[in-house]
């Protein structure tokens, strides 16, 4: 009985694939079946292929994280680099500014410098640029900026030196109206405005409100044409022996960032 339990499977399986192989009598049950296993195969394929998308989304994601910490890198070195480009011309226009200014510098030989501090108080205002006695700075030179005329040098040091504005009230400055060629002298007022007066200008003579003074050069203490301010008020007092002008300085004194030191004549 065990013989023949054994016999009849093997003897059918037999009978099966020889009638499969020859006659193709099984090829439409075959294809039932796997139709009818197909969400089978794709239910237990289903957990490897979640595990494949995972890795490799987690990978692009990786990748992605990756590029951009890069990009963000990049990002700021790139601001970076343009803060130094805007700075680098932002200083050549400046230094543009100087060497175009409104005033004609070219018989004299000028020192670039830039203004490291500035100090104004009603008794006192000055000015330090980075130039000295090592850059052959000397006592008494002309400072000038892109705008106008700015003080004179009062100190030297091998690096640096002082430079007292024109709005000093201890500063005088020969000028010349530029209109008319009338001279006076002028001084910075003992006050917190940064305005100067004009003295020994004669009480008949022709001055306006906007008029220009420029340096006069009068006891070589100066080189002349060089914008000092422009005539805000005019006073003109029979009680007084002089006019009392008031100009107002041509050169912003508070903006003060770069200036030129007036050397001396070219030969």
């Amino acid at each position: 009985m065990r013989l023949l339990k054994l016999c009849v499977p093997v003897f059918l399986s037999i009978i099966l694939i020889v009638l499969d192989t020859r006659f193709s009598y099984l090829d439409s049950f075959k294809k039932l079946t796997l139709t009818l296993l197909s969400p089978i195969y794709v239910v237990v394929d289903l957990p490897s292929q979640v595990i494949d998308w995972v890795n490799e989304k987690g990978a692009v994601n990786e990748v992605l994280i990756s590029e951009n910490d890069y990009l963000n890198g990049q990002l700021i070195e790139l601001k970076v680099r343009l803060q130094t480009y805007n700075n680098l011309a932002l200083e050549n226009q400046k230094i543009s500014g100087l060497l175009n200014s409104s005033y004609e510098i070219p018989n004299h030989d000028v020192l670039l410098a830039s203004v490291k501090s500035i100090s104004q108080s009603r008794l006192s205002k000055i000015i330090v640029i980075d130039k000295g006695s090592n850059d052959k700075v000397t006592l008494s030179q002309l400072i000038i900026g892109s705008d106008g005329a700015v003080g004179q040098v009062m100190q030297v040091t091998p690096m640096f030196s002082t430079v007292r504005l024109l709005t000093d009230p201890t500063q005088f400055m020969p000028v010349k109206n530029s209109r008319n060629g009338i001279r006076g002298i002028t001084k910075g007022l003992a006050s917190n405005e940064t305005g100067m007066i004009v003295e020994y200008v004669p009480l008949d003579s022709d001055i306006k409100v906007g008029d220009l003074f420029l340096t006069s050069g009068i006891g070589n203490s100066y080189p002349s044409g060089y914008l000092v301010g422009r005539v805000t008020s005019i006073d003109d007092s029979l009680d007084a022996s002089f006019l009392s002008i008031t100009l107002q300085p041509s050169q912003n004194m508070n903006k003060l960032e770069m200036v030129l030191i007036i050397k001396g004549k070219n030969d």
